[in-house]
């Protein structure tokens, strides 16, 4: 059997073969294509030095989806079929039973494995993927404080919250330009560009919002779209075995090209999507435009691409989750064999998925109206869970009793910290320093100079001030060394706050200045940015007091380790006062060593907090009576309580202590 015949077979009736159809012709290749894109975001997520724009797949998706979705519409259109009721439905069938499989999963996986801040930022995440608005969700969560990307399990589907956008509103367009009796192809065609000049401007001003929002990637959906309609209205011959021209072929292996460029090429200082995101894009619209090419017979309809092609949304949904969770469990110790083995159950469950799950669901014209009614419910009973888990603080009632206070997700610490007025969050400008932290104009002035760890400190020793007779002053920014010109990439209003502290401690010659920070940086950015920093600091204050690393955790940090230490230890044990375990003892000595060598080099003096926090028996994780109070939260960002602690082991440094 020829893989046309057999994967027509699997087409078991006029919906399904509806999307895979060109002018009533099936496409294989199509299915092959997605192949193509699913692999390329897997072979990304897993190991992604081998193939750095691996996630361009998304926008190869994101083309498939235009070109196909705009072709039904415009086909249905055209013969006078076309019913917005009947679309959703189909949407609704098409999408949403093997999401809601995964991200159900998903959840029962996080309500034994996630501590409350992880359930919490999940949950968000479930009642944002619910009504398809995660990539919505996740730029309101972006910032220095949100968990790492790769330990979000529903942190893919951002890409589905734009298709469905897309699906929402443009059914919608289409009917209106056809009312008014206008020119689909250039309307879209100028959409398109539109979309992209957009995304190029907010690109180079915000680039999180151009990844995310759907009005700067609607530009990649659109360039299938406009494909659609052109074939729409040129009626082109689909070729399968009959060889084309040389033209063709030569464009074809130009397409594939482009697309293998952009996978291996992307380099971390490209804005994506941008112009770069052209070569996949048009790569791809390429390769849909001029089917029955040898590329096409013999590679994208060969059958291990269209069996992939078949499963590419399951494998999607699953992969995430599965690698996320995997990265939560095993931390840093995640090796290549736990990652190909994941991949494995991926693509496993992807197949059960399709098999099981998709195909009863989604086709078939019995029973339509129970199955989207059911569907339908099954994601909104979802997306309240979500929202539960979210204004719960991660639903503690799911957490052991004897544990459960030590339960954090860091707003108990970190709204003390005067985030977005002392602290500045990643896209906050020098400009934003408010009055107040400068002080209240007392003396002795102890100024803090550092990122978010330096935020940490502050509530501690402010707690001190009327106590111990001192003002204090902060500022700090996240995810910026203080160091005079230290450069981020990624916070790219590191220098001009640099410079802005500068100016302040000119400006109120406080008695001391204290420098912390995560420390967290490469040698040659402490090295020499202390050479620069020092000397400039020397003339404006009394003392220079560079503090060191706090003791610091491996893992998803502190209060996730007390989770995992209760369940590990044998005994449902609680974490030890002192302990070793998922210590970060060695990083911290490295950069300790650094640090310590440096400061005795330019002449200031250095504390060591890890040796205030550890000894032979351990690093302190817990403090206070019966050792009621965790000293961070997650790697190193001290509780409200561990900040009053630590300010109170080295208050008498910072205040008689001598340059």
């Amino acid at each position: 059997m020829n893989i046309a015949r057999f994967e027509f077979a699997t087409a078991k009736n006029a919906t399904e073969r509806e999307l895979i159809r060109t002018d009533h012709a099936y496409r294989p290749d199509i299915d092959g294509l997605r192949a193509v894109a699913v692999l390329s975001v897997l072979l990304y997520h897993a190991f992604p030095s081998i193939m750095p724009g691996g996630f361009f797949g998304v926008d190869i998706f994101f083309v498939i989806s235009g070109y196909l979705i705009t072709g039904i519409i415009h086909r249905q259109m055209q013969e006078k079929r076309f019913s917005i009721a009947d679309f959703y439905s189909r949407r609704i069938r098409r999408i949403f039973p093997a999401l809601i499989l995964v991200v159900a999963v998903t959840f029962v996986l996080g309500w034994f494995l996630l501590p409350l801040r992880d359930m919490q930022s999940l949950g968000t995440n479930i009642a944002g993927g619910a009504i398809f608005a995660q990539n919505f969700v996740l730029l309101g969560q972006v910032g220095y404080f949100d968990l790492a990307a790769d330990k979000k399990p529903l942190l893919h589907l951002w890409s589905l919250g734009i298709e469905e956008q897309y699906y929402v509103a443009w059914p919608l367009i289409l009917l209106l330009v056809r009312r008014l009796n206008w020119n689909a192809l250039i309307l879209v065609a100028l959409l398109a560009v539109a979309s992209f000049v957009l995304c190029l401007v907010v690109g180079a001003r915000a680039p999180d919002y151009a990844f995310y929002l759907p009005v700067t990637r609607a530009w990649e959906l659109l360039a299938g779209s406009a494909l659609a309609l052109w074939q729409g209205g040129h009626k082109p011959r689909v070729a399968h075995a009959t060889p084309v021209g040389a033209s063709r072929e030569i464009a074809a292996v130009l397409a594939c090209a482009a697309i293998m460029i952009g996978l291996w090429g992307y380099r971390s200082w490209m804005t994506d999507p941008g112009w770069f995101t052209l070569l996949p894009v048009l790569g791809a619209t390429t390769l849909i435009a001029l089917p029955g090419t040898v590329v096409h017979r013999h590679v994208l309809a060969a059958r291990p691409a269209v069996w992939i092609g078949l499963i590419s949304y399951p494998l999607y949904l699953w992969h995430f989750p599965l690698m996320a969770y995997a990265r939560i469990h095993f931390g840093d110790g995640l090796r290549i064999r736990h990652m190909l083995a994941v991949l494995l159950i991926s693509a496993v469950l992807a197949w059960l998925t399709y098999i099981w799950i998709e195909k009863p669901l989604r086709f078939g014209r019995q029973r339509v109206r129970i199955k989207v009614a059911g569907l339908v419910t099954a994601m909104i009973a979802l997306g309240v869970v979500g929202y539960a888990a979210d204004r719960t603080n991660g639903l503690p009632m799911r957490i052991p009793a004897a544990i459960r206070p030590f339960m954090l997700t860091g707003g108990e610490s970190s709204q003390y910290w005067r985030s977005g007025k002392c602290l500045m969050l990643p896209e906050q400008g020098p400009e934003e320093f408010a009055g107040e932290c400068a002080g209240s104009g007392g003396r002795p002035l102890v100024l803090t100079w550092g990122d978010s760890y330096a935020a940490s400190l502050y509530p501690g020793l402010k707690h001190l001030a009327d106590e111990r007779g001192f003002d204090v002053a902060e500022y700090s920014a996240s995810s910026c060394a203080p160091l005079i010109g230290y450069v981020n990439s990624q916070r790219r209003f590191c220098k001009p706050s640099n410079d802005y502290t500068l100016q302040k401690i000119q400006e109120l010659h406080p008695d001391v200045v204290v420098l912390y920070s995560t420390w967290s940086y490469s040698e040659t950015d402490l090295r020499g940015g202390l050479q620069r920093t020092v000397p400039l600091l020397r003339p404006l204050t009394k003392k220079i007091i560079l503090l060191g690393p706090p003791a610091t955790w491996t893992g998803e940090g502190l209060s996730a380790n007390v989770l995992d230490y209760y369940f590990e230890s044998g005994d449902f044990a609680t974490l030890p006062e002192r302990t070793w375990y998922r210590s970060n003892e060695n990083w911290t000595r490295a950069i300790e060593a650094i640090l310590e060598d440096e400061a005795a080099k330019v002449g200031i003096e250095y504390v060591s907090m890890r040796r205030l926090m550890c000894n032979d028996k351990g690093c302190l994780a817990r403090i206070g009576p019966n050792g009621a109070e965790l000293t961070a939260f997650d790697g190193g960002h001290f509780t409200h309580a561990g900040s009053i602690f630590m300010a109170g082991k080295v208050i008498d440094r910072i205040l008689t202590s001598k340059d």
